[in-house]
């Protein structure tokens, strides 16, 4: 892939670099004005981009020193803002008014990393995709598209300069620049297909797939919630030993923790900044950001969705009913999980993605239901979809202990429970059921009592001209 977007931009790179400086050091402007002078050399892309830096929201929202310490506030040491120094002169660089120098040799590798990887690139590819042949003006599409892919691009730069991202990043690669060795990052651990999959589960949780103004409008603000997500909090306790006095005393250690998170409020936060919020952490678990652990009480275990990015449950302690264990499992069991969704790209892959300019997971699902075995249900590939992904029940049990033998019971009165699941008293007909059947017969009668409510599998009725109502 990387090869294949160098080639078609070197030849475009030719044509607006001709009469370029040859002498002298490599000019570096050529990086980011690169991309808005090939843009501008494009009869198609020409009239939107004009109207994209004509915009003043371009150079307003981002003059914000608290999210980055270079930036200076407006005004200060007579400074000019540095994002609206950075609009001005891209501006310049599109009327063709600012000087560049000699072009450095790797142009054309940076830009073809940019194409893939670039945050700005994939998010606006993601957005039209998700908004493609809906009814909005051409030009207010453009322009809408750009910006909401720069507040995507925004909060992925805040993501990509946090302490635990930079590490990782120049653990991999230490050179400079590190804005490039980001964008080499994203493109090799393919960003946009992160980003493709992420939108598409966005727009189905906010309910904006049939809308392409609330696309433009909500996505941006949801990632900027998702990834503002501010570092937890975590206090433990480390016991201090007095020898000398024979005494032990426990001292609270505060650390910080990103990659796990509890499903609660933060009353303190970091640096005395305001509270984390409940459904901002349960939003950011359901992304394929962090946190990638979440713990909770009970209070996570009904009415809460949690599948979009997970399909693995860890039962630190056993419910005493099965009716709660359901409950419990039911949270990344549900439309278009994780774990289905999985399955769906191992058995599809990217065969089924036919056309680059649609949502790809509209394609794969669509491929997916036209390759459904003649008489399956509909749930799928929406709810269920065989495949290696699953989901997981993970129990962290001791040898011989109370949640062992309680673990048991619980598989066996799970299967009573799916039996008698709408029943008056349920619990009571369990009991009754686990008491006077069987082992060895519970599944032989499951089989036989159970209604099967799945679609398609309703019997025909027939009535004889006798009047008598007979099934068949």
């Amino acid at each position: 892939a990387m090869a294949w977007a160098k080639a078609k931009l070197e030849r475009r790179l030719a044509e607006i670099t001709a009469g370029s400086p040859t002498e002298g050091p490599d000019d570096e402007s050529w990086y980011w004005a690169a991309p808005v002078l090939l843009d501008m050399a494009d009869p198609a892309a020409r009239r939107h981009t004009r109207a994209w830096l004509r915009s003043r929201w371009l150079e307003t929202p981002w003059d914000d020193a608290e999210d980055d310490e270079e930036t200076p506030a407006e005004g200060e040491d007579g400074q000019e803002p540095a994002w609206t120094a950075h609009v001005r002169r891209l501006r310049r660089a599109a009327r063709d008014r600012f000087p560049l120098g000699k072009v450095p040799a790797d142009l054309g590798d940076v830009m073809a990393t940019l194409a893939l990887g670039g945050f700005g690139v994939a998010a606006l590819r993601m957005l039209r995709r998700l908004v493609r042949r809906r009814r909005l003006r051409e030009l207010d599409v453009s322009v809408e598209l750009r910006n909401a892919a720069l507040r995507i691009a925004w909060s992925l730069r805040r993501l990509f300069n946090l302490p635990e991202a930079t590490a990782v990043v120049r653990g991999l690669d230490g050179r400079e620049p590190y804005w490039l060795r980001a964008a080499e990052y994203a493109a090799r651990g393919d960003l946009q297909a992160v980003l493709d999959e992420y939108g598409h589960v966005l727009a189905e949780v906010h309910g904006t797939r049939r809308d392409p103004s609330k696309v433009i409008h909500d996505l941006p603000l949801a990632f900027d919630a998702v990834l503002g997500l501010r570092t937890a909090m975590v206090t433990v306790e480390e016991i201090r030993v007095d020898d000398a006095q024979g005494r032990f005393r426990l001292e609270p250690v505060r650390m910080r923790a990103r990659f796990a998170c509890r499903l609660g409020v933060d009353e303190e936060g970091e640096g005395g900044a305001e509270p984390t919020r409940q459904d901002q952490v349960r939003a950011a678990f359901n992304s394929p950001f962090w946190p990638f652990v979440l713990a909770t009480t009970s209070i996570g275990q009904e009415g809460l969705d949690f599948h979009p990015y997970c399909h693995a449950v860890v039962h630190w302690n056993l419910p005493s009913n099965p009716v709660d264990l359901e409950q419990r499992e039911g949270r990344v069991h549900r439309f278009k999980g994780h774990a289905v969704r999985k399955n769906l790209a191992r058995r599809h892959g990217v065969a089924a993605v036919s056309t680059p300019t649609t949502d790809p997971w509209r394609q794969l699902f669509a491929a997916a239901e036209q390759a459904r075995p003649t008489g399956s249900n509909d749930l799928e590939p929406y709810w269920l979809l065989p495949g290696e992904a699953r989901i997981e029940r993970h129990v962290p049990a001791f040898p011989l202990s109370r949640d062992r033998r309680l673990l048991d019971a619980l598989r066996r009165s799970l299967v009573v429970y799916r039996m008698a699941f709408g029943q008056p008293r349920q619990e009571e007909l369990i009991e009754y059921l686990l008491e006077h059947v069987p082992r060895d017969q519970i599944e032989a009668m499951l089989a036989e009592l159970t209604v099967d409510l799945s679609p398609g599998a309703a019997r025909a009725v027939t009535v004889p001209s006798d009047g008598r109502r007979a099934e068949g």
